[in-house]
């Protein structure tokens, strides 16, 4: 008897144990369907505004332009508060000479967020490029009343200015931007070309000098160099400037030229 009872408590202990396992597989089971369910449905979602700028930004750094200019307006009509969509096509508008479409896109993202001090630089410098240099100068005096400190904005001040011919602003505008970057070698070679133009030699020397003691690689730098040299007659450090141009780029003509002048001049002088 003690036996046959042992028997069926082993076979109920069996039987419990089954059915326990049994409903920990189906719930297993369960579980992984609904994952499966879960991930499928994740995967199959469209792409979000953000996914297309994001691939807007990859096809932009591939210079892949007119498919980055698609996702950004694909992102654009998803999300048409995205920021950072409108002021990425902008830049792509630049990129690709869209000036018009580029100023569009820049007063969107000013009218989203008007406190973007940025957002003024980069429509100011989408009217210089256009041609369009007072609209550009008040943009960039906007980017001022908002960050004072943007060298950018008085650099573009500065360029703005002297291409209208207005060379006192314009040297008064680029001398802020070199103020507060000591470094900023596009405004120093602004402020060479201004003192060259207005026979203001001496200055231009120094100005192309100092681009050429920040940055001893640029070539372009020790070329005007030489030329502003040549307008004092200082032939012999004109030469030098020539001669380290066509180190750095020796396939530059119109240095091999002026070099060619340069040494004449010197050889008569003796």
């Amino acid at each position: 008897m003690k036996k046959m009872k042992l028997r069926a408590y082993r076979y109920l202990f069996l039987v419990i144990l089954g059915l326990i396992i049994g409903c920990q597989n189906d719930e297993r089971v369960s579980t992984e369907n609904k994952s499966a369910s879960t991930t499928s449905t994740k995967s199959s979602a469209p792409p979000s505004a953000q996914d297309y700028n994001n691939s807007g930004t990859t096809y932009q750094q591939a210079g892949r332009l007119q498919e980055a200019a698609a996702a950004y307006q694909r992102a654009i009509e998803i999300r048409p508060t995205l920021i950072e969509a409108h002021h990425n096509l902008g830049t792509v508008y630049v990129m690709q000479g869209k000036l018009a479409e580029a100023i569009v896109a820049y007063q969107r993202v000013i009218q989203l967020r008007p406190d973007m001090a940025d957002a003024y630089v980069d429509l100011g410098r989408a009217y210089g490029f256009a041609g369009q240099l007072d609209e550009a100068i008040a943009e960039y005096q906007k980017a001022l009343t908002r960050d004072a400190t943007l060298v950018h904005a008085h650099y573009g001040i500065g360029v703005a200015y002297r291409h209208k011919g207005r060379f006192p602003e314009a040297i008064a505008a680029l001398e802020r931007a070199i103020t507060r970057q000591p470094d900023f070698v596009e405004a120093l070679m602004q402020l060479g070309y201004i003192y060259r133009e207005t026979e203001q030699f001496a200055h231009a020397v120094e100005a192309f000098t100092r681009v050429t003691r920040i940055y001893p690689t640029n070539a372009t730098a020790y070329h005007e160099l030489g030329i502003s040299y040549t307008k004092t007659d200082a032939y012999p450090e004109a030469i030098k400037a020539f001669e380290r141009t066509l180190q750095l780029n020796p396939d530059a003509v119109e240095t091999q030229n002026l070099l060619r002048v340069a040494q004449a001049r010197v050889a008569r002088q003796k």
